[in-house]
């Protein structure tokens, strides 16, 4: 009888143990899918362009891909300003005294902006459609298959497409950091970190903190 009670009281423990473990794993497994992303997504901000930071989108674009692509396929949202990651820019702000911004808000180019960033031709383009299309017409791979080179070259550029970061003003606003970048391919593109300095109410690059190619 003894043994009999024992046995009984081992398969309850056991059974409340079983319990235990299966409520704790369904509330790991509810937390978890609970859990934000590691990388939030960024905020479009309700506020346009203002005419300052067209300008100095403007002063890249026409000093870096002037004889570029025409049209030339911009992304249509900014990206966070790059602090961490393959393009890292923050020693880009050395010595600077910036002005303080939310590093997850971002903004979105409007065809009426387009006048103003570039006597050439801009078509806005999202992101991950064109980056589709940039891999599916990747230079050094059309000439794997056969393609001339220089043609290769050319449609890699056609389907390409160039993006900008957020801009981080100083506080004097005499002086801009920006990020900018061109892809058309694993083995194609350029871009770099551009320092801007306000004189007489006139944007100019001042220095590249970073250019990269590929």
């Amino acid at each position: 009888m003894l043994a009999a009670s024992l046995l009984f009281a081992r398969k309850v423990s056991l059974a409340r143990i079983l319990i235990v473990i299966v409520v704790c794993v369904a509330g790991l497994a509810i937390r978890a899918g609970a859990r934000p992303s590691e990388t939030p997504k960024p905020k479009v901000s309700d506020q346009p362009f203002t005419a300052e930071q067209l300008a100095i989108y403007r002063l890249i674009l026409t000093g870096w891909m002037s004889g570029g692509p025409d049209p030339l396929n911009l992304v249509v949202q900014t990206d966070a300003f790059p602090m961490d990651g393959a393009w890292d820019a923050h020693d880009c702000l050395k010595g600077l005294d910036v002005e303080p911004n939310d590093p997850l808000v971002v903004h979105r180019f409007a065809p009426e902006d387009l006048a103003q960033l570039s006597p050439a031709r801009v078509r806005l383009v999202e992101r991950d459609a064109q980056e589709k299309d940039e891999k599916a017409n990747d230079p050094w791979k059309s000439f794997q298959r056969g393609k001339p080179l220089k043609d290769a070259l050319k449609n890699g550029f056609a389907h390409g497409f160039a993006w900008f970061s957020e801009i981080r003003f100083d506080k004097s606003h005499s002086h801009a950091v920006v990020f900018y970048g061109f892809i058309c391919g694993d083995l194609c593109g350029n871009g770099g970190t551009a320092i801007l300095e306000k004189t007489k109410d006139v944007w100019k690059v001042k220095s590249q903190c970073s250019e990269w190619e590929s």
